[in-house]
């Protein structure tokens, strides 16, 4: 048996499928070929129709192995065969997390708010059920976990924000003092991120495989590994103000003034970085920066990535996941003897090596690591009012906005460190059809007024529906 059919072919690049319109080319050959010749080419003809439904059939087959040999590689991989290159490096998917809040619970002495059956509610109308039994002590206040019932990035309410949603005799009412902001299921980028970081985890001592090991525990969302290998505090600290692009520096307290570094301090502007030198060649003088402002004089910080380091320590910014579980990690492959940064501190032991563990009481040390700050992302977006623009357009755009803010649309996620590029979200909000036209789109933390936004080191940056504006005219 022949074919006029061209066959795929295995290249450099892999598998390559032919082109559905040379499929069809060959099934008229077979066919005209088959009946004699002279046959009418017609789409519209009965042969017509039986060789375009083989063109498709043809063509989803060859569609069908395509997929299936872009699956074996990471770049391409998704879903179940995402999954499968994941184990291979002992890695799981992880799953939906519902947001959770630390939430005080005031009311009469010795009312216990049971696990499971006590409810609250948010402004927003998400209830969340209480994670662990408590019992109000003296004083009349108690601070525990409420998980909210809907998995998902549900926002953190204000501190009012919440009420008691199911009553129990002697509970008065509640507060929510924090909270940690849930994940959606871990997208196809999201977990090939982490597979990348993964393959560290292997290695001992340097930063990708603390970050590797970090990123290896349970809930946690976002990482940012750096270090100080030097004897000296990283960055500098003086007195300075800003107009326009220059800053002045009038008296250094201490460290050097660099270009890269991000300068920290009351009034400055996120993300203001020192683009070049002036009078200045690391103490007092002149500086270029990339953000035009005005600063009065004042104290003011610059280090790479807007936070100082200690000498000879290394900084570890966590966002997610058990306290007590991230010290370990950073532990158990950071390198002897060096310092530490950040606001959490655990204490870890150390049974000892493998096939030679330690008798107790093991030895204990204390780590340290930066929790990423929650910092709100605003969005300004300007969009031309069409006979189009549907009901829910408001809603549709903010939507969009979320899908590539958090990833979910498979692009790269908002991440601790990273710079935030407004264009970034163009595509998503064009894709709602023709009536999306936008006139532009403008980012900031603060104030939306850029056309992007450099994250510090130590900020995890974060967006609700509610930090979107979407303007139509």
């Amino acid at each position: 048996m022949t074919t006029n059919v061209p066959a795929p072919t295995f290249g450099p690049t892999g598998f390559v499928a032919p082109a559905e319109s040379a499929i069809l080319a060959g099934r008229q050959a077979d066919f005209n070929q088959a009946f004699g010749g002279n046959l009418n080419p017609a789409l519209n003809t009965s042969q017509g129709q039986l060789e375009q439904s083989d063109t498709a059939i043809i063509g989803d087959a060859n569609n069908q192995f395509l997929t299936l040999a872009n699956g074996v590689d990471p770049a391409f991989a998704a879903g179940r065969m995402q999954d499968a290159i994941g184990r291979i490096y002992f890695i799981e998917r992880n799953p939906a997390l519902p947001s959770v809040l630390q939430i005080a619970c005031n009311g009469n002495v010795n009312v216990v708010i049971p696990a499971t059956s006590a409810l609250i509610q948010d402004d927003a109308g998400n209830i969340y059920v209480c994670s662990a039994t408590v019992t109000i002590p003296a004083g009349g206040s108690v601070t525990t976990s409420f998980s909210c019932l809907t998995s998902g990035p549900i926002s953190i309410p204000a501190t009012n924000g919440v009420t008691i949603y199911q009553a129990i005799p002697g509970w008065d009412s509640v507060t929510c003092s924090s909270g940690v902001i849930g994940q959606n299921v871990e997208t196809r980028a999201e977990f090939e991120y982490r597979r990348q970081q993964s393959v560290a985890l292997n290695a001992q001592g340097s930063l990708p495989s603390v970050q590797g090991a970090v990123f290896d525990v349970p809930g946690v969302l976002d990482a940012y590994t750096t270090e100080n290998p030097t004897n000296a505090l990283s960055g500098a600290s003086f007195t300075g103000s800003i107009s326009t692009t220059t800053l002045t520096v009038s008296a250094v307290a201490s460290g050097t003034i660099a270009v890269g570094q991000t300068v920290v301090g009351a009034g400055v502007a996120q993300g203001t970085l020192i683009t070049a030198l002036g009078s200045g060649t690391g103490g007092t003088g002149t500086y270029a920066v990339g953000i035009s402002q005005t600063v009065g004089s004042g104290s003011l910080v610059s280090a790479v990535g807007g936070v100082q380091l200690l000498p000879n320590s290394l900084y570890v910014g966590v966002s997610g996941g058990q306290a007590q579980a991230v010290g370990q990690a950073i532990w158990s492959k950071k390198s002897p003897g060096c310092n530490y940064n950040g606001n959490t501190s655990v204490t870890v032991q150390d049974p000892g090596p493998a096939g030679f563990p330690y008798q107790p009481p093991y030895p204990q040390y204390t780590v340290t690591f930066q929790t990423l700050t929650n910092t709100t992302v605003l969005f300004s977006i300007s969009m031309q009012n069409n006979a189009n623009v549907p009901s829910n357009a408001v809603a549709l755009v903010q939507a969009a906005v979320l899908q590539s803010f958090t990833g979910a649309d498979n692009g790269p996620r908002a991440r601790v460190g990273s710079w935030l590029f407004a264009s970034r979200y163009y595509a998503n909000i064009a894709a709602l059809g023709p009536w999306a036209l936008i006139f532009g789109i403008q980012i900031g933390v603060g104030t939306a007024n850029a056309n992007a936004v450099l994250m510090q080191v130590n900020q995890e940056p974060v967006c609700a529906a509610s930090n979107i504006s979407v303007t139509f005219t």
